[in-house]
């Protein structure tokens, strides 16, 4: 689900519960450039809070049990040598997790994903953006749902950045994939159907990649990724055209 040392600001911490047999999984993410804290439990937030001049537990609870993580600033002779943090449930201290042993349960289990052979391009204000569909089936063989998802090629980045982060430090980084290359504008064509066919190729094969990976598959950030849409985020694929009319100016179909 992540590890001890983030990039680019995050801190992660992870802690491993156990009750009535169940095993659950604590996560805090502390980006430190705004003093922000998100508790996850089981991949799912519980909490978000920004904290600028007190350390307060963060609360969290399991099966009518209450616990918290309490981040703290770490002072010596009046030097701050940087965080601390410490969870307890049901008034007994949890034991940090390392990440080269912890064993989180995947959260993507009945999650296979794929990208439809076909893009969408959207006006967005002057200028227009590829958007790539993602078809995702969720659930146990006797409970299939699919629904399509539309990604930006920016959203692949943030992925694969959250994903990567919670490697930080560690030789498991050799694990995942190379990041989707990018190309500058000024050079290629992004709308230009070659490329946007390339590019959802390359992206399709990352995504595969990504899932053969078993510490990845319990990363929330991953799990969230392929979260079902709201109505109004929904992908109607209804709404694609060859050539745009009248009534339908902001889409275009790239096959």
């Amino acid at each position: 689900m992540g590890n001890s040392v983030g990039t680019l600001g995050w801190v992660i911490r992870n802690w491993r519960i156990d009750v009535g047999g169940e095993t659950h999984w604590i996560q805090l993410r502390h980006y430190t450039p705004t003093a922000s804290f998100e508790l996850f439990l089981d991949g799912e937030e519980v909490a978000s809070e920004r904290k600028v001049t007190k350390m307060e537990p963060i609360s969290f609870s399991i099966g009518g049990a209450d616990g918290k993580v309490t981040p703290s600033l770490a002072t010596y002779s009046q030097i701050t040598k940087g965080f601390t943090y410490k969870c307890t449930f049901d008034g007994q201290k949890i034991p940090e997790l390392v990440f080269d042993t912890q064993q989180p349960e995947s959260l993507c289990e009945h999650i296979k994903a794929r990208l439809l052979p076909c893009a969408m391009i959207r006006k967005s204000g002057e200028s227009k953006i590829v958007y790539y569909k993602v078809e995702v089936t969720n659930g146990d063989p006797l409970q299939k749902e699919t629904y399509v998802l539309k990604k930006r090629f920016s959203d692949f980045e943030k992925l694969d950045h959250l994903v990567r982060s919670s490697f930080s430090g560690h030789q498991l980084m050799s694990n995942l994939p190379p990041k989707p290359s990018k190309s500058v504008k000024l050079w290629t064509d992004h709308l230009e159907k070659s490329f946007v066919q390339q590019r959802r190729g390359e992206l399709n094969r990352y995504l595969t990649k990504l899932f053969n990976v078993k510490k990845v598959c319990a990363n929330p950030d991953f799990a969230n990724f392929f979260r079902k849409p709201t109505e109004e985020d929904k992908f109607h694929v209804d709404e694609e055209t060859d050539e745009p009319d009248s009534s339908k100016k902001e889409a275009a179909k790239i096959d």
